[in-house]
């Protein structure tokens, strides 16, 4: 797999302004003006959801009004939002029910239950979000170093605990507990995620859990009864050093995992065949600060990343990687890696640009490898002459961005004496 340039990579992208209202990134000094003069201090653990205690069900307009949920580690705070204006701090260190110490993680559900990793105290805080507040429901002990966590859908979390080597399922009500995977051992378990269960989007789709242990190292995919799906080492993608800090899944079950010390991100597809790396440290889009946590809005493939000194709100967009145009006597073989489900064409034009041929006409294609073929002939099948072509390769998301942002790559070849460029 070859790495993407930051001049190249759109497998996340910018919304619109007007979308954004121009708060694409926040750090400190904007947090500020929203948190009583408090200031980011080690952002850590990202999620987000849909509250259904603020979704008006008789509109698909407000959909992309999501609740996010955020740790700040060495501040032993939550923040969260209360519509789209209003932000809540829910502060204070200590021990008792509701307080914190050194929090790691954080998950949602539609149901406003939360939960909260809490290492610092060795357990798990329960909190629900009504919409309006939050409010303290109960605090779980019996963790030796809980880390990620991620919401089942139904009232449950899964709980990674690094010092234990286990991946625990959480009633939040109750407060039993079961491990996972006992078949298959964890080494210092960090994250985990999911699709939650009776989740809409889930419905037809494989569901899995994704887990990353050994400090980050290390990627694997499971079956809701523990069953492995697939592993990747983080040592296995040929972009140097490499680590999996925190991970999400997206509408069709492709994962995203942030990489902190390295400024970028990484995307698999389910069964977590490499799709994509990109990014490097900055503020422009495709550029990241020690990213630490991300979270999925699969609905519209809103994507939301903590870093070092605030986060971004990105799209899921797409990007054709690694383009390859061979020979095939009279015609060419095409081969590319699509990075998302996209809706795809393919269309060969001259060296003036005008259309000779249309391949592909804008079905929708899985993410992963993909091929096409051209026979040298033009759209009424006659032999075209020998000369420069163009193979014009042009792909949407099928989430928001499609209608903002069209991922387009040529590749340029020679029908006929001297092959493919």
């Amino acid at each position: 797999m070859i790495a993407s340039t930051l001049a190249e990579a759109s497998s996340l992208v910018a919304p619109p302004n007007g979308h954004t209202f121009g708060f694409r990134r926040v750090t400190s000094r904007e947090a500020m003006l929203f948190l009583q003069g408090k200031r980011f201090e080690n952002l850590g653990g990202i999620a987000v959801a849909r509250l259904d205690a603020t979704d008006d069900t008789n509109t698909t307009d407000d959909d992309d009004e999501v609740t996010l949920v955020a740790v700040d580690r060495d501040g032993d705070r939550i923040y969260t939002n209360a519509g789209l204006l209003q932000v809540l701090v829910w502060d204070g260190s200590g021990t008792s029910v509701g307080k914190l110490s050194s929090p790691r993680d954080v998950a949602i559900d539609r149901a406003g239950n939360i939960a909260v990793t809490d290492p610092g105290n060795r357990r798990v805080v329960f909190l629900r979000h009504t919409g309006k507040a939050l409010e303290v429901v109960a605090a779980h002990d019996g963790f030796s170093e809980p880390t990620g966590v991620a919401a089942d859908g139904i009232g449950g979390f899964w709980v990674c605990d690094r010092a234990l080597g286990t991946l625990f399922h959480i009633d939040g009500a109750t407060g039993r507990r079961r491990t996972f995977g006992l078949e298959v051992p964890f080494e210092r378990p960090i994250a985990v995620a999911t699709i939650p269960e009776g989740d809409r989007l889930a419905r037809g789709k494989k569901r899995a859990l994704v887990v990353v242990d050994r400090d980050g190292e290390r990627l694997r995919s499971f079956d809701v009864g523990g069953a492995l799906g697939g592993a990747r080492n983080a040592a296995e993608l040929g972009v140097g050093a490499a680590r999996f800090d925190d991970v999400d899944i997206d509408y069709y079950g492709n994962v995203l995992a942030v990489d902190r010390e390295h400024h970028r991100i990484h995307k698999f597809r389910q069964d977590l065949y490499p799709l994509d790396t990109f990014g490097t440290s900055g503020t422009r889009v495709g550029e990241f600060l020690s990213p630490r946590g991300i979270a999925i809005h699969r609905s519209l493939g809103q994507v939301f990343l903590t870093e070092h000194d605030g986060g971004q709100y990105l799209w899921v967009g797409t990007d054709v990687r690694d383009v390859r145009a061979e020979p095939t006597g009279q015609g060419v073989s095409l081969s590319f890696v699509l990075t998302e489900d996209s809706s795809l064409e393919l269309d060969i034009v001259d060296a003036s640009g005008r259309p000779v041929a249309h391949i592909l006409g804008g079905d929708v294609r899985r993410a992963g490898p993909q091929d096409g073929t051209w026979d040298g002939t033009d759209s009424s099948g006659r032999r075209v002459a020998n000369g420069a072509y163009v193979a014009r390769i042009r792909a949407r998301a099928t989430y928001a961005s499609r209608s903002t942002f069209t991922c387009e790559v040529r590749r340029s070849f020679q029908l006929g004496p001297g092959g493919a460029k």
